[in-house]
């Protein structure tokens, strides 16, 4: 009888830098060493389950991977919205409850290019609610995902933001496009894209202690309104020269990452 040939493999390739990248950077910021696990758990599952996605349509299918990971359903649920949000996996898939990581199945090119075999490709949700790699439209039980039309201020605000190599969007998203146009609603987009360029001097800049990285989105809700006036932020930020006001700065600073015992969970706001 042959052998059933099915695509998983046993190991995935884990850069040494990686903890350097943006995905971890901002996992390990609000979810500390909990943020780290969770992803690399994550890789695992889906490098050893069959075509390298998860369906997490079976209520029964979730709780295992909620147990797996060591973490709450809620908490879970916010680190795969955030991992959407900065490209690391399919939003339209997540939103058919089905996880894909594009980069980590282009990872494995040259596995499957050895095996001589074809790699397996991104996985599609058709009307029958069923998964297929074919050519055909992703698709909810209901209708047909459309392409989603963006305003031009939208556009430019998002193109500003990625131009300073924060945490870099893969797209814009709808998650992403009602955040802008909420800080468009108080703010005109001259005012945003400054207040952008003011934060990411002050991050770039060693002689400014501040130096937390928000996404777009959590920018907009946090940080839009202290960036707007570049002398206040840069009175606010510089280091200082006496003893005691770096001390006094860093301990700020911890603040706004959480500070002394920061886990995992909800995170509260990082600036007060």
């Amino acid at each position: 009888m042959a052998r059933i040939e099915r695509d998983t493999v046993s190991y995935f390739p884990h850069d040494a830098m990686a903890s350097s990248g943006d995905t971890l950077t901002i996992l390990q910021s609000r979810y500390g060493n909990d943020g780290y696990a969770v992803w690399f758990k994550l890789l695992e599952k889906l490098a050893a389950t069959d075509k390298h996605y998860l369906d997490l349509r079976n209520p029964m299918r979730w709780q295992l991977l909620t147990a797996y990971l060591g973490i709450n359903a809620d908490t879970t649920v916010e680190i795969l919205d955030l991992l959407v949000e900065i490209g690391a996996i399919d939003g339209d898939l997540w939103q058919a409850k089905v996880i894909w990581c594009q980069k980590l199945t282009d990872n494995l090119t040259s596995v499957y290019k050895n095996r001589r075999r074809e790699i397996p490709l991104r996985p599609l949700v058709t009307n029958n609610n069923e998964i297929t790699t074919s050519s055909t439209p992703i698709t909810t039980r209901c209708k047909t995902q459309s392409k989603v039309e963006y305003s031009k201020e939208e556009d430019t605000i998002y193109i500003a933001w990625n131009n300073q190599n924060i945490i870099n969007h893969q797209k814009l998203t709808p998650e992403l496009s009602t955040a802008i146009k909420t800080a468009l609603k108080d703010y005109s987009q001259e005012q945003i894209i400054k207040s952008i360029e003011n934060y990411a001097e002050i991050l770039n800049d060693t002689k400014y202690y501040f130096n937390y990285k928000w996404t777009l989105k959590d920018f907009l809700k946090r940080g839009l309104t202290k960036f707007l006036d570049r002398d206040i932020v840069v009175s606010n930020y510089l280091k200082g020269d006496r003893d005691g006001t770096d001390k006094k700065n860093s301990e700020e600073s911890a603040k706004s990452k959480g500070g002394k015992g920061y886990r995992g969970g909800k995170y509260k706001q990082l600036i007060t």
